[in-house]
C-alpha cells in the first residue's frame, strides 16, 4: 500500500503526463526499499549507525523510492521550460554518510561543509550540476543545502518535509531552491535562475490552475527587487 506521499509522487507525474503542453523525457521508478518500509524502521537503522538520535522532522512526507526519477520539458514555444526530480531514500542518503571524511583538518572551510552533505535529490537527466542535501547538526533539525556547480552550496531556508512539498507543487522546475534561499545580488546562480523561474512559474500556472503558486510568486519576487537592484 502507498504511503501518502508516494501516492501525491504519482499524481503529480500523472498530471504531467496528461499535460499537452508538456512531454515526460524520463521517467523510472526504482525499487521500494522494503526492508525500510516504515519511516520509523529506516531511522532506526540510520539511529544506529549515526549512534545518536535523529530528527522527527525527517519522517514526514516519507516514501520507500530507493530511486525515483522523473524528468520533463515543455514543448514549443516553451521548450526551455523544464523540471525533473531524482529521490533517494532518506534511509538510504543517511546511510551512505557523508560524502568524504569529515574528519580531517585539512581543505577549505567549503571542503569541508560540502564534505558533510547527505544527497537525497539530483538532477542527472538535465546534467544541471545541481542536487539538494541535508546536513546534520547536532540537536537540531537538519540544515537544507542546494549545489550548484555555477555558485556552489547555497543554505535553502526550509524544512525537509516542506522541501519535498514545494518539489511537487513546481514539479521539479529547474532551481526553484532559490526560491528559499537568502536573498543575495552575489549569488551568481540565483541571480542568473530568475529570468528562468519567472518564466517557468508563468507556465506553470497556465498549465495547472488549481496549484497556488501565491508564496512562491512572493518569494520570487523579494529576490528579485534585492538582485536586481543591488547587482
Amino acid at each position: 500500500m502507498e504511503t501518502e506521499y508516494e501516492s501525491r509522487l504519482r499524481e503529480t507525474v500523472e498530471q504531467v503526463q496528461a499535460n499537452g503542453s508538456m512531454r515526460t523525457e524520463k521517467y523510472e521508478r526504482g525499487p521500494l526499499a522494503a526492508y525500510m518500509e516504515h519511516a520509523e524502521d529506516a531511522l532506526e537503522i540510520v539511529r544506529i549507525v549515526e549512534d545518536g538520535p535523529l530528527p522527527e522532522g525527517l519522517t514526514r512526507n516519507f516514501h520507500r523510492h530507493s530511486r525515483l526519477f522523473f524528468a520533463w520539458r515543455a514543448l514549443e514555444p516553451f521548450q526551455a521550460i523544464a523540471g525533473e526530480f531524482h529521490l533517494v531514500h532518506i534511509g538510504e542518503a543517511l546511510i551512505r554518510g557523508a560524502r568524504k571524511d569529515t574528519t580531517a583538518t585539512t581543505g577549505s572551510e567549503l571542503e569541508r561543509l560540502v564534505n558533510e552533505f547527505r544527497i537525497f535529490e539530483t538532477h542527472p537527466v538535465g546534467g544541471t550540476g545541481t542536487y539538494s542535501a541535508l546536513r546534520l547538526t547536532p540537536n537540531q533539525e537538519p540544515e537544507l543545502w542546494y549545489f550548484d556547480l555555477r555558485q556552489g552550496p547555497s543554505r535553502l531556508h526550509i524544512s525537509y518535509g516542506d522541501y519535498l512539498d514545494v518539489m511537487l507543487l513546481t514539479k521539479g522546475l529547474y532551481d526553484w531552491q532559490y526560491l528559499f534561499a537568502e536573498p543575495d545580488p552575489d549569488n551568481y546562480g540565483m541571480r542568473v535562475s530568475l529570468p528562468y523561474l519567472r518564466d517557468g512559474l508563468n507556465f506553470l500556472a497556465r498549465e495547472f490552475g488549481g496549484d497556488d503558486l501565491a508564496g512562491l510568486w512572493l518569494r520570487w519576487e523579494e529576490r528579485a527587487r534585492v538582485v536586481v537592484e543591488e547587482s
